[in-house]
């Protein structure tokens, strides 16, 4: 065991995606860890590999305080929830523990209004912005452009997010938007056509580098005007030297101005081929739920997890940027899902069989088990199986996907088929 933690204790809120890679990492280095949140053990995999876990909500800030008292508890985290990591770094700062950003730096980025205008200010491309403000605030209704996009400043997992055809959609879903936001704001945006993407930027010592990039393969769960869900991410993107050219330069700025020491940086964007246009339109200060780094620590031997954890634990981070390769080594590499189309799961099959015969599966989520309830919407609560995937090529991955369709099935309580799958095909373009 490593021991550059030694005698030091890590609280980790809640048990999401990252919280088990984060207790794992810290333990192995010597932390003594502790998982906090509602569930019992038997349903978290980070209070099942972690030193001890306690029985407290993420949302009970006053229990947490104690627990970080009576512990001593030397830094606190969380995976890749929004909610989780406001809590720690709300924590952190009551107690004078170091957390990788503060509060305006995350303003800065998870808000969109805010992200917006620190896009402008540091030349990263984006969207034409209608309004932006209180969703009973005076909409300048005749400047919108349609389709236009309506969306919360502050909401995730594609909560709250319209595409509007004309001013009746708008003011049919405004309200709703609005209330998807804690602070009540809404932002109408330019629709862009195109194709999505997002980026990875990893940030030591005030640096920043670009880790990754993919596509966006979107499935609709519905029929109609609806949001769309990523079915798969593949790395690398294959628009990712127009990417470079365009768009990094001012992302590597933007990222200096955040004044960030250490930290993750992810960001959004639309890529129109027949324009060359970028369109970045929204942002994360944390790691996105794909959670690539596992991806990227197999192919590139750096994690930028790992550096959020050192930050937090009082350790100078050692991560290389010059490491960093975007291109993956020029290995095929993705997160494939399957997306519940609603209702009660009945039947998981052939999931571990079928993980264990394909070498290129480094990972695997289930989110739902048999007998839970899947929800029924158009958001990211869909994803219900994740596959991390590394491979020498597309074509083996295109091969790989195909076998995983072909074996693993999902069916609810009546017996019928309850998820929708990537088609292996639409790997070799980026619809």
């Amino acid at each position: 065991m490593k021991e550059k933690y030694k005698n030091k204790t890590l609280l980790v809120l809640g048990s999401n995606v990252g919280a088990k890679d984060i207790v794992l990492y810290a333990k192995e280095n010597g932390a003594y860890t502790i998982v906090a949140d509602y569930l019992p053990p038997e349903k978290s995999e980070a209070k099942n590999v972690a030193d001890d876990h306690f029985l407290v909500s993420t949302g009970d800030l006053d229990g947490l305080s104690k627990l970080v008292e009576e512990k001593q508890v030397d830094g606190i985290l969380a995976g890749v929830s929004e909610f989780n990591l406001l809590n720690a770094m709300e924590l952190s700062e009551k107690h004078g523990l170091p957390f990788y950003c503060n509060r305006k730096q995350w303003d800065q980025i998870e808000k969109k209004d805010e992200f917006r205008r620190f896009c402008q200010e540091n030349g990263v491309p984006c969207p034409e912005t209608y309004y932006a403000g209180r969703y009973e605030g005076a909409i300048p209704w005749d400047s919108v452009v349609y389709p236009a996009v309506l969306k919360p400043v502050d909401a995730n997992a594609s909560q709250g997010v319209f595409i509007c055809n004309s001013e009746e959609e708008l003011r049919l879903h405004i309200e709703e938007a609005g209330a998807c936001s804690q602070c009540g704001d809404i932002i109408i945006e330019e629709f862009t056509e195109g194709y999505e993407f997002s980026a990875h930027y990893t940030i030591v010592n005030g640096n920043a580098s670009l880790s990754c990039m993919d596509n966006r393969y979107p499935a609709a769960i519905h029929e109609g005007n609806v949001t769309t869900i990523p079915i798969a991410r593949i790395y690398p993107g294959l628009f990712l030297e127009e990417y470079i050219s365009q768009v990094n330069p001012a992302m590597l700025k933007l990222c200096r101005a955040l004044g960030m020491q250490t930290g993750v940086l992810f960001v959004q964007g639309i890529y129109h081929p027949a324009k060359n246009r970028f369109s970045i339109f929204e942002a994360g200060l944390r790691c996105a739920g794909e959670a690539p780094y596992r991806i990227i620590s197999q192919v590139n031997k750096v994690n930028f997890l790992h550096t959020v954890v050192d930050y937090a634990l009082g350790v100078t981070p050692d991560f290389c940027l010059e490491r960093d390769d975007p291109y993956m080594k020029g290995k095929c590499c993705g997160v494939v899902s399957f997306a519940s189309t609603g209702g009660k799961v009945g039947e998981i099959r052939g999931l571990e069989e079928t993980v264990k015969k394909i070498s290129s599966v480094i990972a695997y989520e289930s989110r739902y088990p048999v007998g839970s309830d899947t929800p029924c919407g158009d958001t990211l609560r869909q994803i219900m199986l994740r596959f991390v995937m590394v491979c020498s090529s597309r074509e083996e991955m295109e091969r790989d996907i195909s076998f995983i369709n072909e074996n693993v099935q999902v069916f609810d309580d009546r017996g019928q088929n309850m998820v929708l799958k990537m088609d292996a095909g639409r790997i070799w373009g980026i619809k």
